[in-house]
């Protein structure tokens, strides 16, 4: 049960993170700044990052967060805030309408809930054989693992279009958590590209049964320009469940919480504000 701490010594209410498929908990520390003083912040690495199980054994997401429940179990809480980005949204939501007795209060950041009729043509391509989100898994799959040092990883990712928005702190916390020294004395990767992609090819189909069954003061905050959580995604969970607020980030995509940390961690403050 591997734990990243934002502020170990605090004993204040807790909060858990959990992050999107391949970004990890360091990238989020501009984001939940505003929240350190109030709250204690922790986040499970998922079993991706345990080591010890093959990719193919997820056969659904539903898996990891049973994995998320296990933990929070192991740690004996109940009552946290959960929040998730992406992939950490669609656990965190399966979590807390699994086991609503260990959240209090829920915020989902442009969670993997694409529109229903687009899942509807998923389902159907899984059908026949299909992988709807090949370009993602095989992107995944050819991701770069290895750098000479951890200058020239940074300088990599710094010049890479999806980080263009990203400022240079925060593109620094990502390089940090995602490589390691290797033996040689190179950088590698450490996050698996074969678990990453394995994630994209097991997307979930039935997320949104999920949504009508939230209990919890929710709050969902989308990317304006983001091709995950879209605006017809707002609409479907609206009418899901019309108990959730929902707060839009204008001019950003999908990963918003690195883009615009400051936002993020403001709506998260104003709304724990608000229902308390």
């Amino acid at each position: 049960m591997k734990l990243f701490e934002f502020n170990p010594s605090s004993t204040k209410p807790l909060i858990h993170l959990a992050h999107a498929n391949g970004f990890l908990p360091k990238t989020y520390q501009e984001s939940l700044k505003p929240l350190l003083n109030d709250y204690k912040i922790i986040s499970f690495y998922p079993r991706s990052l345990w080591g010890d199980t093959d990719p193919k054994w997820l056969k659904h997401w539903s898996q990891m967060a049973d994995d998320l429940i296990a933990s929070l179990d192991g740690i004996k809480v109940k009552g946290i805030i959960g929040i998730g980005h992406s992939l950490g949204g669609v656990l965190t939501l399966y979590a807390a309408v699994k086991r609503p007795d260990l959240f209090s209060k829920v915020i989902l950041i442009d969670p993997t809930m694409l529109p229903p009729k687009l899942l509807w043509q998923i389902r159907l391509m899984k059908l026949i054989g299909l992988d709807a989100r090949s370009a993602l898994i095989k992107g995944a799959l050819r991701r770069k693992r290895n750098w000479d040092s951890a200058k020239a990883a940074y300088e990599y990712f710094r010049g890479r279009q999806l980080f263009k928005n990203w400022s240079d702190a925060v593109v620094k916390a990502y390089v940090e958590s995602i490589t390691e020294p290797a033996l040689d004395g190179s950088i590698r990767l450490s996050y698996p590209p074969e678990w990453e992609a394995r994630i994209y090819k097991t997307i979930p189909t039935d997320v949104w049964k999920s949504a009508k069954l939230i209990q919890q003061p929710t709050l969902v905050i989308r990317g304006e320009t983001s091709n995950t959580f879209t605006e017809d995604s707002e609409k479907a969970f609206r009418k899901a469940n019309p108990r959730v607020s929902f707060e839009v980030v204008l001019g950003a995509g999908h990963l918003v919480p690195q883009e615009r940390p400051n936002e993020i961690g403001r709506f998260i403050r104003d709304f724990l504000q608000m229902v308390e």
